[in-house]
């Protein structure tokens, strides 16, 4: 299958959906040539081995080469390089920039912003104003300054919280129905701490009554832990201190996660990958 092709290239593949990845080929480079190179003989291969189209964006960064890939499609491959992006990227509407959606495009519409160049060129404070931090973020993209890495295959991104929460299908009116509801949620959130090999440092509780009075309050522990029966404790001491009666909302967290078992980086390749409808006897592996 594809990752199995890509996996001869790099272990930096990050899957982006169902049928696109980022490859950070940097490592290969000395070894199978540069990034177009990379891609030629992966297009290639897909075609012949899988017996699908690929379209392939070549770039510096994450951002850039996905907009390679859409540039043209369904079997294309499209550079942009630190020398032409201004001359090609800049041209392209802003809507084809990735995590600009329709409400965002019609916001920078109507501040004059039509075009990724005319984005770049924007004032981040106005950006910021209209779209709040994500406009920062779009002006970054925009620029080519993006230096997100691609993740190593098989790494997960650091847990720093863990939560549950529920509503009650009726209100909570004794002091039992609440250490209940809590010791479910304890259950249930504990279980996926001792799943992936974490403790928490803190209990955090939030609670809506019937009134819509919303409260959150969190505890450090003496002692990191994940045992449900600490935690039940400490959410229900945090209860016991801070409310009076009824209660329909509850969330449980846990935060300062850590791990108690000890177990980047420049894109320069995104795949996007169409069968081909032309069918080949070559090709029923697919």
């Amino acid at each position: 299958m594809a990752q199995e092709i890509y996996s001869e290239y790099t272990d930096q593949r990050e899957p982006f959906g169902i049928d696109e990845s980022w490859l950070d080929v940097t490592a290969s480079t000395s070894i199978k040539g540069d990034g177009m190179k990379i891609a030629k003989e992966i297009s290639s291969r897909i075609k012949y081995e899988l017996g699908v189209t690929v379209s392939i964006g070549v770039s510096w960064n994450k951002i850039f080469a996905k907009l390679g890939s859409d540039y043209k499609k369904p079997d294309a491959i499209t550079e942009f390089s630190k020398d032409n992006y201004k001359d090609i990227a800049w041209k392209l509407p802003v809507g084809d920039l990735l995590m600009v959606g329709r409400s965002t495009e019609r916001t920078m519409k109507k501040l004059g912003i039509c075009t990724i160049g005319d984005l770049a060129g924007a004032e981040p404070s106005i950006l910021e104003t209209y779209l709040g931090k994500m406009g920062l973020v779009l002006h970054t993209f925009a620029n080519g300054w993006d230096e997100t890495p691609v993740s190593v295959e098989g790494y997960k991104a650091p847990i720093k919280s863990i939560g549950n929460s529920t509503t009650t299908p009726r209100d909570l009116v004794s002091e039992l129905d609440v250490k209940i509801i809590l010791m479910a949620l304890s259950e249930s959130v504990g279980a996926r701490l001792r799943e992936n090999g974490f403790q928490c440092r803190t209990v955090e509780i939030s609670i809506r009554d019937n009134g819509l009075y919303h409260f959150t309050r969190q505890c450090k522990l003496d002692r990191a832990s994940n045992l449900t029966e600490e935690i039940v404790r400490t959410a229900f001491e945090l209860f016991q201190k801070n409310y009076n009666w009824d209660i329909q909302f509850v969330v449980l967290a846990f935060e300062d996660v850590i791990w108690y078992q000890k177990r980047c980086l420049i894109s320069l390749i995104y795949l996007w990958m169409k069968r081909k409808e032309k069918k080949s006897k070559r090709w029923t592996r697919w």
